[in-house]
């Protein structure tokens, strides 16, 4: 490529903290019933709003072009297609200043016109049509008490305090939600009218109507974990009038992303068997709800792997992704599964016969499926921060090109590499080095800890430091999150700074022993339980010169 006459720059180099304004993120997914085409949003930087926007766009599996639905300014969220695949949904919020409240759009594929639906107060997200066509199912962030009762109209003065009674009162990209609960609504679409289906402290989510459109099924989840529920119940409800009530009374685990068969008869989802408490280091795989018998059983015994994508990185708009997805009339379910710092598409069938279909030093973020085989998904790896591929049949081919700018600046390769860190251990690792890397010369280093895990999913910091002349190194010691096996990730638990302090430094010791390693200039960061760990690190060795804990869980 003649760099210097490219449409995308004059100068190719490595990148900067300010690329962060460029970058466009594959975020959501969905493929339409017949498999034929591709809804997604696309999450940008908006530096006017401090914040972030995001379309969503429409492509045939078959078409290099395609379009876009939201032109504003906004964010467009919780895209969903109705099951008959001619209509689309999706939440709308501006983010101009002098617009107030959000609402539900349905987009028609056959008259390419919007029917718009207001929401007052919180927006809706995780939607899902019922079979009719007739309703859509929400979640919103719902106070329980009315903020009405309180207040001299009624004679008793608003609290000028917050009052917390609970250790949960608050949430990442959320804020204050002590005394909101995410609860379970139904838009009707005949009428309009926005119904709630809970009213309970509880946090309900992932809501999903039986494919004969009589039932919800969703999660239920209370902020005192140290209980039952405070894992995660499915709950079932009949719609309209009925009340919600437990799928599996006996079940003393976690469940997440219920998700129904084509004759209703059976629920899948992700779970483990696990009492509480278990915080989240206890393994979830795929199981079989018999909805008549209120049953489970696990479809892969032995599977030590979680189901997931557990990768952590900077470019990445949402953490996780800890779904099942089982397509109406399909005889397959999928899911994702967090292996040895990659995260693969797998499917499963109802008498545990498991397919993998993609697999990498990469991170399938998203996913789709559609009966008869297509599955739509975000594939991203350290070379690109992710775009939207479909598989067919065995073959994948690439339906996006999300930041071609990418392609005319240095990135730095991670060298992936095992250590060895004592008690017959070996620790996976990667190390990137600065442009014009030189091994005759020494470099200053910048060591991250995790909170969870590293990945092979694209990182804009380890990059820009990398570019500004760092080693940047990142190990998965013990207690990563997933991906080694249930032993490795509990094995830290209760002593945080023991034997993962240890593997740390012992991967520092042989980066040095290298010979390129400048130990009167390194760093170390993390956040999270990393920077937890960071503090932990300089309060035990002198061998840093810098520190930044990021986020940290001191108190």
């Amino acid at each position: 490529m003649d760099i210097a006459n490219s449409k995308y720059g004059s100068v190719q180099r490595g990148l900067i903290a300010e690329d962060l304004l460029k970058f466009s993120w594959a975020d959501e997914i969905t493929l339409s019933p017949n498999g034929q085409t591709v809804a997604y949003t696309v999450k940008q930087p908006h530096a006017d709003s401090n914040g972030y926007i995001s379309r969503v766009y429409l492509r045939s599996v078959n078409s290099s072009e395609g379009k876009c639905l939201t032109p504003e300014v906004g964010v467009a969220s919780a895209i969903a297609w109705s099951k008959d695949g001619n209509r689309l949904a999706y939440s709308w919020r501006s983010v101009e200043t002098d617009v107030v409240g959000s609402a539900v759009h349905i987009y028609s594929t056959e008259t390419e016109e919007e029917e718009i639906f207001a929401v007052d107060g919180e927006p809706m997200s995780s939607l899902d049509w019922s079979a009719g066509g007739d309703r859509l199912v929400g979640v919103r962030w719902t106070p329980v008490a009315n903020p009405d009762d309180r207040g001299p109209r009624n004679g008793v003065p608003k609290p000028e305090i917050k009052v917390v009674r609970r250790l949960r009162y608050k949430q990442d990209g959320v804020g204050w939600v002590h005394d909101r609960f995410l609860q379970i609504w139904v838009l009707e679409l005949n009428s309009g009218a926005l119904r709630q289906i809970t009213h309970s402290e509880c946090d309900y989510s992932e809501p999903k109507w039986s494919n004969k459109g009589e039932r919800l099924a969703f999660i239920g989840v209370a902020r005192e974990q140290n209980t039952e529920l405070g894992q995660g119940q499915i709950f079932i409800c009949d719609h309209p009038g009925g009340a919600p009530f437990r799928l599996l009374p006996d079940w003393i685990g976690k469940c997440h992303s219920p998700v129904w068969g084509e004759d209703d008869k059976y629920i899948a989802f992700a779970g483990h068997t696990h009492p509480a408490p278990t915080n989240r280091r206890i393994f979830m795989t795929p199981y079989l709800a018999d909805v008549e018998k209120q049953t489970a059983h696990e479809l892969a015994p032995g599977l030590d792997q979680e189901v997931g994508n557990y990768g952590v990185a900077d470019q990445r708009p949402s953490l996780t992704n800890v779904t099942v997805k089982w397509a109406s009339g399909d005889s397959w379910i999928y899911f994702l599964l967090t292996e040895q710092a990659a995260t693969n598409l797998y499917r499963i069938d109802v008498k545990g016969k498991k397919e993998l279909l993609i697999k990498g030093e990469q991170v399938v973020f998203e996913y789709s499926p559609a009966v008869g085989g297509n599955v739509a998904y975000g594939l991203a790896d350290p070379s690109s921060p992710g775009d939207i591929y479909i598989w067919e049949q065995g073959n994948s081919s690439c339906l996006t090109d999300l930041n071609p700018w990418l392609r005319d600046h240095w990135l730095a390769t991670p060298e992936m590499y095992w250590f060895d860190a004592g008690q017959g251990e070996k620790v996976h690792a990667w190390l990137m080095k600065p442009p014009g890397f030189d091994e005759t010369r020494k470099y200053p280093l910048v060591l991250y800890v995790h909170c969870s895990m590293f990945s092979w999913d694209f990182n804009h910091e380890f990059q820009s430091l990398a570019n500004a002349g760092y080693l940047v190194a990142y190990f998965n010691e013990i207690g990563t999150t997933a991906g080694y096996g249930q032993a490795w990730t509990v094995a830290s638990e209760g002593e945080q700074g023991d034997r993962n302090y240890e593997q740390t430094m012992a991967g520092v010791d042989e980066l040095i022993s290298r010979g390129y390693v400048d130990e009167k200039r390194m760093g170390v960061t993390g956040g999270s339980c990393g920077g937890f760990m960071t503090n932990w690190i300089v309060g035990h060795t002198d061998r840093f010169a810098a520190a930044v804990a990021q986020r940290s869980i001191v108190n």
